[in-house]
């Protein structure tokens, strides 16, 4: 059903996988988590056990069954407290203690004071490494890698981020986030260098809610890969799939190379991922033979509403060749058809003030496009056999 991203999201996981198995001496969870991945992918099979058994695997008459049963009890009691969940969120107030989010990402925090992260580069918080050997459904992340728990930044503000990984995927301040819930705080003063699914807040969101987060002089630059020129970058998240992203805004310029694809400054190839009451200023800079360019983002696709949506002072500049340029989005749709299970895109109430496009013969519509290409039945197959249909309502 969501082929488009599933197969992009594939050639992003066998690049993850080995960037950041070679990358081992990096410090952070992020690095330990992707060199432990092929441990995770052998132990998912079932393990073959031996019918026979040697005198050692056999317990001895000897032995006290009863003081081993209480020696068992102990050590459970002992490991059941050091894993005793704490009463209500874990509370947040330095930069060590959120780095320390990478050793729980299934716990629920919140902020407490504003934190600044300058000095030492930033190692992501969750990291994407699929659940599903199925290319169609490695869009999954597995839940052990990824942060799923809940993040509350209590209106506080997060400065001086820097990421500089060019062949790192999935990076931002949180690298892959599921099920999860992350806002309410300001990012300010974000650097990040990365290839695909790169933001400077999120960089890959799945079945997730972004919420009430402000961007401010934010710069995500992506690199060409050999693997895959995908992109996927944007401000406040890079990839998004079956997500929500509520209240945000960002002021943040983003940079694409030759042949790279979904970019918007909030966020860039968004998949069954509705934005609503989201405000940007900024820039986008791709380069030749360069698709989906947008303001708010590059891809909106499958996605239910772009609600109250609003590109002000924004420069889209693109390269020689390039298509599906919106001052919106850089193209949506979706099907009328409920079996194909990908809803039309409704657009309500956007808006795109003083957005200026630079290129050859251009028209500055608040969407490039409906997603579709004369490869796209051979490539992808049904439903992408046709045009996509979205519809604009409201104010423009």
């Amino acid at each position: 059903m969501k082929k488009y991203l599933a197969i992009i999201i594939s050639l992003a996981m066998v690049f993850s996988l080995s960037v950041f198995a070679a990358a081992e001496e990096e410090p952070g969870a992020a690095v330990e988590a992707s060199a432990a991945a092929e441990t995770e992918v052998a132990v998912e099979d079932p393990v073959e056990v031996e019918e026979s058994e040697t005198a050692e695997d056999v317990p001895s008459a000897e032995e006290d069954p009863a003081e081993n049963s209480e020696e068992d009890s102990a050590e459970n009691g002992e490991e059941a407290a050091a894993e005793e969940e704490p009463e209500g969120p874990i509370e947040i107030s330095t930069a060590e203690e959120l780095r320390e989010i990478a050793d729980k990402l299934t716990a629920d925090y919140v902020l407490t004071a504003d934190i600044d992260l300058a000095g030492k580069e930033w190692v992501p918080l969750g990291t994407y490494i699929p659940s599903r050997e199925n290319v169609e459904e490695q869009e999954v992340p597995s839940s052990r890698y990824a942060f799923t728990g809940t993040f509350d930044g209590n209106g506080h503000t997060i400065s001086n981020l820097v990421i500089q990984q060019p062949e790192w995927v999935a990076l931002g301040l949180f690298g892959c986030i599921s099920n999860a819930s992350v806002g309410n705080f300001t990012l300010e003063n974000a650097t990040v260098d990365g290839t695909v699914m790169a933001a400077d807040v999120i960089g890959y969101s799945f079945n997730s809610e972004v919420y009430n987060i402000t961007l401010t002089n934010g710069s995500v630059t992506a690199h060409a890969s050999e693997i895959s020129n995908e992109g996927m970058i944007g401000g406040i998240v890079g990839a998004g799939l079956n997500s929500r992203i509520i209240g945000c805004s960002a002021q943040a310029d983003i940079i694409i190379p030759d042949g790279s694809t979904n970019a918007g400054i909030i966020g860039g190839g968004l998949e069954a991922t509705s934005v609503v009451d989201c405000t940007v200023t900024g820039s986008v800079t791709a380069g030749d033979n360069c698709c989906g360019i947008g303001g708010i983002s590059g891809c909106g696709f499958g996605a239910e509403e772009f609600t109250n949506c609003k590109a002000a002072d924004v420069v889209l500049k693109v390269g020689r060749y390039a298509k599906w340029i919106g001052s919106i989005t850089g193209y949506a749709g979706g099907y009328e058809e409920q079996e194909f299970d990908t809803p039309v895109t409704v657009f309500t109430d956007c808006a795109a003030e003083r957005v200026t496009i630079i290129r050859a013969a251009t028209e500055e519509d608040l969407v490039g496009g409906a997603y579709y290409s004369e490869e796209a039945e051979a490539d992808y197959g049904a439903p992408y056999d046709r045009p996509t249909v979205y519809i604009i309502q409201g104010e423009q």
